[in-house]
């Protein structure tokens, strides 16, 4: 079995009809160009996929649908299995919803869980901890640390990962490339969990620039334009030239990253690509005619 949370993992948006409500079809086309890109990985309702403006019955049907989308590829090749594995971000206020969250996930078919510890307050270490191992005694999927110090204002510690490995069926982390000093800081994690555990970073704008050595990418852009990521991911491991596509993908991260509503930017890229979708649930704005615009020129030249 090929170790969870590992290669290219997309992140793909949430595609809303007019009303404000999830537009399936749309979201299926996104997870099933992921699948016949190859990717090994997609998650949803993550910050790409803004989970947390949808109620639990919505996200239900999210997962339902990529879990559903991804095995039909995998049918379609013969296959009784997806060859793209699933997985949810459950992040949510309480400990409670997590955990609520979490069981929909796994009855839903979910390879995985992408947890990042969400408060109104910043949490302490113990608090974390806790947190993780109720999720871990309520599922038995495997799980992977979305640490995002800037949003959440906690920052994993070496030894609290090492202490969640070895206690809570955490097997990877997804840790932030805005960072000073980020070749040590994955060497500080790999010392303290070891070699058997995925070590992922994300964001676009860095990796595609750096082209980083580690176990996964974690990318919104790849679930909008897995293909071409696919390529460059590929070309990078076998030390090859990634040439005009890994031109594309930064002209077009760099785009997105001078744009002041990120969510709103990813689902008026998905519109350019001919993927429709609304713009995002408030209070995440929709991307002005302007900003479509410069979406429109980085993809089109």
């Amino acid at each position: 079995m090929t170790q969870p949370f590992t290669g290219l993992v997309a992140y793909p948006i949430t595609s809303l009809a007019h009303d404000g409500e999830p537009d399936l079809i749309s979201f299926a086309h996104l997870v099933r160009n992921t699948a016949f890109a190859g990717l090994p990985g997609v998650t949803v309702l993550a910050t790409s996929g803004a989970g947390v403006t949808f109620d639990r019955a919505e996200r239900q049907s999210v997962v339902q649908t990529a879990v559903e989308s991804a095995l039909m590829v995998g049918t379609s090749e013969g296959s009784r299995e997806s060859i793209l594995s699933v997985y949810t971000a459950v992040s949510a206020p309480s400990t409670r919803e997590v955990v609520r969250l979490a069981e929909d996930a796994e009855r839903a078919g979910a390879a995985g869980l992408v947890l990042a510890p969400f408060s109104y307050l910043p949490l302490s270490d113990r608090e974390v901890r806790v947190l993780f191992m109720a999720v871990a005694e309520a599922t038995a999927l495997p799980i992977c640390f979305y640490n995002k110090p800037a949003q959440t204002q906690f920052d994993v510690s070496p030894a609290t990962l090492a202490f969640l490995a070895a206690n809570a069926r955490v097997m990877a982390v997804k840790d932030t490339m805005r960072r000073d000093n980020v070749a040590g800081r994955v060497r500080e994690l790999r010392e303290a969990v070891g070699q058997a555990f995925s070590i992922g970073l994300s964001s676009d704008v860095q990796l595609l620039a750096e082209l980083p050595e580690v176990d996964a990418w974690h990318t919104g852009l790849a679930g909008l334009l897995p293909g071409e990521y696919a390529n460059v991911w590929r070309l990078a491991r076998a030390g090859g030239l990634q040439g005009a596509s890994l031109a594309r993908l930064q002209t077009i991260a760099q785009s997105l990253a001078g744009m002041p509503h990120a969510i709103g930017a990813l689902h008026a890229l998905s519109n350019v690509i001919g993927v429709p979708t609304a713009g995002p649930r408030g209070p995440f704005a929709a991307a002005t005619q302007e900003e479509t615009w410069q979406l429109g020129s980085a993809i089109h030249g």
